[in-house]
């Protein structure tokens, strides 16, 4: 079996373009001495380090002069921190000041930035001043000859004081206070490059601390409040079962690489579920934008209207609304490219019985049913008398249909949510489906931080959505190897 990794696309992609030969510099250094970054730290560096010219100043300057970085613990931010110290510090003769909430990872970040220059090659270690023309000693800094510098400090209500630097960066930021920010914020306001940048690395908060800072900030660019910060994420947006390994690999960029499936599995069964949503998953408890799905993931998986034809891997799903108003009927396709397609079939009123969906199925000149992977039935409206008429018509047919379980229902959303943020399925542009989508939000349902959708707007109903994620659901699961019986293939008309 194919060894898997992480998710390298952060879930909240928030950056202003500049160029990027600074983030090329610096990385082709870094592999030059055997500092090697995962795809997901070499997006990180592109952002961070990201320039634009400034014709008045005749000048670069930072694309993103604040940034944010939110990963759960152990993935390796701190590689990408001591990437943007190098590159600024030798590249653009920066002055720096890192800090950290604890000594003990203020003191790792500076031994692993000495040990940089000094098992580098001569040329490199001949950039560090006279006073480190030695074995590094017990400074609370590095300096170069070309004038860029970092100081590293435990954050306190006043440390940092008293220096003047041009970027600050803020490690283990979820316990920043805004008494910190106060001390910190004024030693960048003046530094000699006239070209500030302040930037934060963080992991979600444990609950004892008194951090506040780094939340807030999060919660404004999540709110739409900010839009200058470049903020990148991986998390998972709701409280998760621990046990779902698909989560694992979407919230941790690492895993599989340095971090090891096996470590996961362990804190899986030891920790509690909220503890281990916050420290492996990303898991941020509090308010959250309402809208399930964004108006940017719904438009980047639209396609034009393409042709379901000679295609026998299909299921089809029938969803009745929660209040029984209505029934939508959805097909999903496994396409011949490996991406699943869905698309609505029709949406009817309850008060036209459910005999057209029968009829539809049974239609002998198009022989819907046998050529089939699945039918899934879902809804508590109609469901079961739906089924009974199916099989009362043919009931051989019992083999195709499923209604799905609490456990299966949430599979289909949770897989359908990721499918829509990963841009990894299509549909084209249909008004219901489409206002559907536009007012579902998320809904508990079962236990374990299981979901599913309902409307935000009384005006549209959500069984368009959440027939969309069954048909999703059954192009992965159901059709994906389906070959219909005889070799024949069907082409789909609806």
């Amino acid at each position: 079996m194919a060894r898997r990794y992480g998710n390298q696309k952060p879930r909240i992609d928030q950056f202003n373009d500049g160029d990027i030969w600074l983030a090329d510099k610096t990385l082709t250094l870094l592999d030059e001495y055997g500092i090697k970054l995962l795809p997901w730290q070499k997006k990180i560096v592109y952002r961070w380090l990201a320039v634009i010219w400034d014709e008045d100043e005749q000048k670069w300057r930072w694309a993103n002069p604040k940034a944010g970085l939110l990963v759960p613990r152990q993935n390796g931010k701190t590689e990408i921190i001591i990437a943007r110290i190098i590159g600024g510090m030798i590249f653009m003769n920066e002055a720096l000041i890192y800090t950290a909430h604890s000594d003990k990872t203020v003191e790792a970040v500076r031994r692993r930035v000495m040990n940089f220059f000094y098992q580098a090659e001569e040329e490199i270690r001949d950039l560090l001043t006279a006073e480190f023309d030695k074995e590094p000693k017990s400074l609370d800094y590095v300096e170069l000859r070309g004038g860029g510098y970092c100081v590293f400090r435990t954050r306190t209500r006043t440390g940092g004081l008293g220096t003047t630097n041009d970027t600050l960066i803020l490690d283990e930021a979820q316990e920043e206070t805004d008494a910190q920010q106060e001390a910190l914020l004024p030693t960048i306001s003046a530094g000699k490059s006239q070209n500030s940048q302040i930037l934060r690395a963080g992991t979600p908060p444990s609950g004892g601390g008194s951090g506040t800072v780094f939340i807030r900030i999060r919660q404004n660019v999540l709110e739409g409040k900010d839009h200058e910060t470049c903020w990148q994420e991986w998390s998972v947006e709701l409280l998760t079962d621990p046990h779902d390994e698909d989560a694992w690999y979407y919230a941790n960029p690492s895993l599989g690489y340095h971090l090891m499936v096996a470590a996961v599995r362990t804190e899986a069964h030891d920790m509690a579920i909220d503890s281990f949503n916050k420290m492996r998953l990303g898991w941020i408890a509090g308010k959250e934008s309402k809208r399930a799905i964004s108006d940017e993931d719904w438009q980047a998986t639209k396609v034009e209207q393409v042709k379901l034809e000679d295609n026998p891997r299909l299921v089809y799903c029938i969803k009745f609304a929660p209040d029984g108003s209505a029934m939508s009927l959805g097909v999903g396709v496994y396409m011949p490219n490996g991406i699943p397609h869905v698309e609505l079939v029709e949406r009817k009123p309850m008060s036209a019985g459910t005999t057209w969906i029968t009829n539809w199925l049974f239609d002998r000149s198009k022989l819907r049913w046998r050529k089939c992977a699945k039918i899934i039935i879902d809804g508590q409206a109609g469901s079961q008398l739906l089924v009974e008429e199916l099989i009362r018509t043919d009931k051989r047919i019992a083999k195709k249909i499923l209604t799905p379980n609490v456990k299966q229902a949430g599979a289909a959303y949770s897989g359908f949510q990721t499918a829509v943020e990963k841009h990894e399925l299509t549909h084209y542009d249909q008004p219901a489906l489409n206002g559907s989508i536009k007012t579902a939000k998320k809904r508990s349902i079962g236990k374990d931080g299981m979901f599913g959708y309902a409307t935000l707007n009384p005006d549209f109903q959500i069984d368009p959505t959440e027939c969309a994620a069954f048909c999703h659901y059954g192009a992965i699961n159901f059709a994906k190897n389906y070959k219909s019986g005889g070799g024949t293939t069907q082409r789909v008309m609806i």
